[in-house]
């Protein structure tokens, strides 16, 4: 007991002096100017072999285990202790600012178990009604593997802010953005949790994305990531401090299992999809100005079956759809198929320049209006605009289907029932 408290302490304390040091970074290093071509950074070789040391240093290590403190001037601090061991054990446990109430989530492989030292929190998958029935004794058992565990946890919305270095770097050898990297540029070093480390500049999707990594010349990983993300009306800035680390430390097996308590019953979360809108739903309809400046009005499609995707330029799956959707369009589009993209999160310069990249030639709305947001996110019933959010819409102005991500069964089967054009993917 007397051990915990210290731990508890220790981890409000470094929380509250993380709170400082990421103000300073966002004030020395987050500038708010807008997006510009010249922030995509030049590939420099020195700096490329420091990225490849820390993706080799994580690959090679047997076990990895650190403190890790997340904040950013938009969203409260998040304390992290992380434990990985190969070939698929992971234990993070999480605390939200100063509460003691701690989050574990342990993993063996095939699946992740998430619970409480208390009640439950109201998570990102929650409505009141859910949240008051399962607060109490419960714990969730689902699939996944520890190379998702931080993806896992940002879906259930448990942390404040989310890790920025994904333990899918320790399992797997790569980070999710690696094939989207543009350029890596040395920043020089300097001094983080006491030690010398190299910093590099690493720009994602044309600087949509920019991750600073402050890199221990004594093992080649991380003691600070800072990432900045390119939105519409400002930068969202988090950094993450890691502490106490080791390589190849000795951790039990036992860390990783966990039994639940007599009397402990497992809650299944709803998945996201459950907040979309049903089928048989009216869409809502709106007026949108479109990426050229020009109105779109949901309601002028209503002969055609419209496929309405909502999409982001920082999501590597969105691109992938666009792209997609992109072709289906060219075979579709005077077949009585509207295509509309819908785009309420991104920089205006950074969405056009995607979209004139890809040649995507299909209407898109770009409104990051709060007014837009709010459309979206109450009248379709959107929890999250991470990945592509798909509608298909009858010619009646309902909703035929809604899902997020890319299902290649989903499309046809909602396409053939509202009466479109029969696709393949």
């Amino acid at each position: 007991m007397q051990m915990r408290k210290k731990t508890n302490i220790w981890i409000v304390v470094t929380a509250a002096a993380v709170i400082v040091e990421v103000w300073a970074l966002y004030v020395l290093g987050a500038s708010a100017a807008r997006w510009r071509p010249a922030m995509i950074v030049a590939e420099e070789p020195a700096a490329r072999a420091l990225y490849e040391a820390m993706i080799e240093a994580a690959h090679q290590a047997r076990t990895l285990s650190y403190r890790s403190f997340c904040s950013g001037p938009g969203s409260g601090p998040s304390a992290y202790s992380v434990q990985l061991k190969k070939p698929n054990l992971v234990r993070v446990e999480m605390t939200n600012g100063m509460s003691t109430k701690v989050t574990t989530v342990v993993g063996d492989g095939d699946r992740l178990r998430v619970f409480w030292s208390g009640d439950r929190p109201f998570l990102k998958v929650d409505d009141f009604e859910r949240n008051e029935s399962t607060q109490s004794n419960v714990y969730v058992d689902m699939a996944g593997s520890p190379a998702g565990v931080a993806d896992e946890m940002a879906r259930l919305g448990v942390a404040w802010s989310d890790l920025v270095w994904s333990p899918s770097v320790f399992f797997n050898g790569a980070d999710e953005f690696e094939p989207h990297i543009d350029g890596i540029r040395l920043r020089g070093t300097n001094e983080a949790s006491g030690e010398e480390c190299d910093v590099i500049e690493v720009s994602y999707f044309k600087a949509q994305r920019t991750r600073h990594y402050w890199l221990s010349r004594k093992d080649h990983l991380p003691r600070r990531v800072k990432e900045i993300v390119r939105l519409a009306d400002t930068n969202r800035v988090i950094a993450e401090e890691w502490a106490r680390v080791e390589v190849n430390a000795a951790i039990s097996d036992e860390r990783f299992a966990w039994s639940p308590p007599e009397g402990f019953r497992a809650w299944e979360p709803p998945e996201l999809e459950d907040f979309l809108l049903k089928p048989g739903s009216d869409a809502p309809d709106f007026e949108l100005p479109s990426i050229s400046g020009d109105a779109i009005r949901l309601s002028d499609l209503r002969d055609e079956v419209v496929w309405l995707c909502l999409w982001q330029v920082g999501s590597p799956e969105c691109r992938e759809q666009m792209r997609y959707l992109q072709s289906l369009h060219g075979k579709t589009k005077d077949k009585g198929l509207a295509i509309l993209g819908v785009n309420v999160a991104d920089d205006r310069r950074i969405a056009q320049t995607f979209v004139r990249d890809e040649a995507i030639s299909f209407p898109c709305v770009l409104d990051s209006s709060e007014g837009a947001a709010r459309l979206f996110a109450e009248g379709y019933g959107m929890k999250s605009s991470e990945g592509p959010v798909n509608f298909v819409i009858g010619r009646d102005g309902k909703i035929v289907d809604a899902w997020y991500g890319q299902d290649s069964n989903r499309a046809p089967a909602a396409l053939q029932a509202a009466g479109g054009q029969d696709v393949d993917r």
